[in-house]
């Protein structure tokens, strides 16, 4: 029997006159389209969050920084451990620029934001506006006022503004946390704590809100505020221009190892006392519980097109029963074993090429109109179903990538042809003689 023949033959026993055979290959097919769309899309807004987490955190953060470690904050000579002083940041900044790079000294702690009567600790940057602040682009991010962040100016995002009621020209008290601890003390004799005799009383920096911002990044706008250097040393009891970290940005941030291993070269020669981490360093765990989700979320929805694989199987089994005179016919007349299990296996190919092809379609549709099919689900259940204070995003992200589609194309196919091995081989193993007796 020659292979046209016998794929007219699959292609027939593919679309039979309607019957229930009919059916049961028609919800075999729409089984696996389902199973490929559900893959694909899950994988499309797993792989989406990993690439806006990816920009989100090169956006609102360093390629790289440079840090003193702690264990050297009782031994810095001037009191300030862990700190980077005027000078030595200056020369670490030209050291980076040297090797190709941008640099800013900054400042980051937290800090205790006083708005009237409430109270919520915060993150605060502090930076030198007239600085080069490299890739720190907060102009492109302001959404309210004017950028401005000269002396007695802070600016907020749109968050914390939300939060508190903020708007362009409110005024805001910030704390100092480590000058607070210093109040107090830990009576040796009672245990119990009081007000320190060695302390000085000092008043909280007030500040006018210069303009508002957002990264479209709930839990980093939900933190992070931003001062001048010089107000934050003061709020903190720092010397002028101290910074805790060196913030780098490079050209090409996703290979960065190749910039950094020079540049700690160099740094370990003239300062010691440094570390330098990478962005990939700094959120390694997230990016690491990312990369796990995505392949656990792989594995365990491929179960779905098994599953389709099974259904594939039970309805050429029912075809093998209903065409055992044919087959017997046909073997009689010369076909062979193994053209009759390809006759059976051309057919579940067939469902597995029908059925991937509807999948990567509907699957395609989901992603692309996602955000549409949320409001509308939203509407009907009155609920919000994509939360950004829960995913951190403002909308649901998801990208497609054309080599998960291909794989998980060649899966589906693969796993609708093996489906069909079983009933094939029961279709060649078949005695003429007695298949032509069938009743």
């Amino acid at each position: 029997m020659s292979v046209r023949t016998e794929c007219f033959l699959a292609w027939r026993y593919f679309k039979p006159k309607r019957s229930a055979v009919s059916v049961i290959t028609l919800i075999s097919v729409i089984g696996v389209i389902l199973g490929v769309a559900v893959l694909i899309v899950v994988l499309a807004v797993m792989t989406g969050f990993t690439d806006q987490t990816k920009i989100k955190l090169l956006e609102t953060g360093s390629h790289a920084q440079i840090r003193k470690p702690t264990r050297h904050y009782s031994t810095n000579p001037r009191g300030n451990a862990g700190v980077f002083f005027s000078e030595e940041a200056e020369d670490v900044v030209n050291i980076v620029k040297q090797n190709g790079g941008r640099a800013l000294p900054v400042l980051v702690s937290p800090v205790l934001l006083q708005v009237k009567e409430a109270f919520n600790p915060k993150v605060l940057a502090a930076f030198d506006p007239d600085m080069d602040t490299a890739g720190l682009d907060l102009k492109s991010v302001v959404k309210q006022g004017e950028y401005s962040l000269g002396r007695g100016e802070i600016a907020v995002s749109q968050v914390i503004a939300s939060e508190f009621g903020l708007t362009v020209g409110s005024k805001v008290l910030l704390h100092s946390p480590s000058r607070l601890a210093k109040l107090i003390e830990r009576n040796p004799e009672t245990g119990r704590y009081q007000i320190s005799d060695k302390s000085d009383y000092y008043l909280p920096g007030e500040y006018t809100v210069s303009f508002i911002f957002s990264f479209d990044k709930y839990d980093y706008d939900r933190d992070i505020m931003f001062l001048s250097l010089d107000d934050a040393d003061q709020l903190f009891g720092l010397d002028w221009g101290c910074a805790t970290h060196v913030y780098v940005w490079v050209d090409d941030p996703f290979h960065i190892d190749s910039f950094l291993t020079p540049l700690r070269d160099r740094l370990s020669k003239s300062h010691p006392d440094v570390m330098v981490y990478s962005w990939k360093q700094l959120n390694g765990q997230l990016l690491s519980v990312l990369a796990v989700e995505k392949n656990m979320m792989f594995f365990l929805l491929v179960f779905i097109v098994l599953v389709a694989a099974f259904s594939i199987a039970n309805t050429l089994i029912t075809t093998v029963i209903q065409k055992t005179k044919e087959v017997g016919l046909l073997k009689s007349m010369g076909a062979g074993s193994f053209s009759i299990m390809r006759v059976f296996i051309m057919q579940g190919f067939f469902v597995g090429i029908i059925g991937t092809a509807g999948g990567v379609f509907l699957g395609w549709l989901v992603v692309v109109f996602r955000m549409n099919i949320l409001y509308a689900m939203r509407a009907i259940t009155g609920q919000e179903i994509f939360p950004k204070e829960l995913y951190l995003f403002s909308e649901l992200p998801a990208h497609i990538v054309w080599g998960d589609v291909a794989l998980i194309s060649v899966i589906s196919i693969l796993l609708c042809t093996c489906g069909a091995l079983v009933p094939a081989i029961r279709a060649a193993n078949l005695d003429p003689a007695k298949a032509l007796r069938y009743e």
